[in-house]
C-alpha cells in the first residue's frame, strides 16, 4: 500500500494520469493494515467486449488514442529526476522478468507445458536491449483506466508497477487487443472484440508518433507478454488444484487450465505478428 500510494503520490504532482491520493494510513490503532484513500474518479471501465459494444466506431476511436497517448506519456515520464528513481532497479528488466517466473513456475510445477518451454527459449535467445529506463505499469489494459467522454480519465490498479523497459506494456497492449479475425485468442473477453477498435498496427503507429524508441523488436514484447499471462494462468491453475481456495468446481479448476495452455500456445508461436496482424 504504502509502495503505491507512492507511486499514485509522485505521479499526481506531475499531471499523470492517476487518481489523487488523499490519506495513507498505517496505524495499527485504527487497522490492522495499511490503507490508502484516493479521490473517486467518474467514468466507465471498458472491462470486456460486453461493455464495449455500446460505444461507437468513432468513440472507440477516440478512446483509443487516448489511452495510447495517456502510455506513451506515462513512459516519457523522467523517472530518474523524479521521486520515483529509487522505485526498482533501472536495468536488465526483461532478463529479470523472465528469471523471475521462470522461478516461480518451476518451484510450482504440476505438470509439463511443451510450448511454454518453446516461448521460453525463443524469449531467452533474443532479449532485445532496453533502450531506455521508464514506468512500466505491468498491466496495462483498457480494463485498468477509467474512461469519460471517451478519454482517459485516470490509470489506476498499480500494484505490478515498476522500473524498467517501457515496451514491455506496449506488448501487453497489442497481445490483449484481440480481434474477431484472430484465431484461438487467450484473451477471450477483450474489449476489441467488439469491433470497431483501431487495429493492432494503428495502436503501434499511434505509440510510434509520440515516442522516440524504436519499435522493430515488438513481437518480442508480445511474446512476452502473452508467455506471463501464461504463468499467471498457471498459478492460479496450481492454487485452485491444490484447494487453496476451497472447493471449487472442477469445470472452473480445468478453465484456469485450459486457458493457461491457450496463453503458453501463443506464446510459442514463432511468426506471431503474422498470426495476429
Amino acid at each position: 500500500m504504502q509502495r503505491e500510494f507512492k507511486i499514485i503520490t509522485e505521479l499526481s504532482k506531475n499531471n499523470l494520469k492517476v487518481p489523487k491520493p488523499i490519506l495513507l494510513c498505517v496505524d495499527r490503532l485504527i487497522c490492522d493494515d495499511d490503507f490508502y484513500i484516493m479521490e473517486y474518479i467518474e467514468g466507465e471501465t471498458i472491462a470486456d467486449n460486453l461493455i464495449a459494444e455500446k460505444f461507437s466506431d468513432l468513440d472507440k476511436k477516440k478512446i483509443t488514442e487516448s489511452f495510447i497517448s495517456t502510455l506513451t506519456e506515462l513512459h516519457n515520464f523522467d523517472v530518474e529526476t523524479s521521486g520515483l528513481k529509487d522505485l526498482g532497479k533501472h536495468e536488465n528488466y526483461i532478463e529479470r522478468q523472465l528469471n523471475r517466473w521462470s522461478k516461480q513456475f518451476n518451484a510450482q510445477k504440476v505438470r509439463d507445458i511443451s510450448d511454454l518451454d518453446i516461448a521460453t527459449k525463443l524469449l531467452f535467445d533474443k532479449i532485445p536491449p532496453q533502450q531506455k529506463v521508464s514506468i512500466v505499469h505491468g498491466d496495462y489494459r483498457l480494463d485498468n483506466v477509467r474512461i469519460d467522454n471517451n478519454s482517459v480519465a485516470a490509470v489506476v490498479d498499480w500494484e505490478l508497477c515498476t522500473l524498467g523497459d517501457p515496451l514491455a506494456d506496449l506488448g501487453t497492449v497489442i497481445a490483449s487487443w484481440s480481434n474477431k479475425n484472430e484465431i484461438d485468442t487467450p484473451f477471450i473477453y477483450s474489449p476489441s472484440l467488439s469491433g470497431g477498435f483501431p487495429s493492432r498496427q494503428e495502436i503501434i503507429d499511434m505509440y510510434k508518433s509520440k515516442s522516440s524508441l524504436n519499435l522493430s523488436d515488438i513481437e518480442f514484447y508480445i511474446r512476452l507478454s502473452f508467455w506471463k499471462h501464461a504463468m499467471i494462468m498457471e498459478g492460479v491453475y496450481v492454487r485452485y488444484s491444490l484447494g487453496y481456495y476451497g472447493k471449487v468446481d472442477k469445470k472452473d479448476v480445468d478453465a484456469f487450465g485450459q486457458s493457461t495452455l491457450s496463453f503458453a500456445k501463443k506464446a510459442s508461436t514463432k511468426n506471431l505478428l503474422k498470426e495476429i496482424f
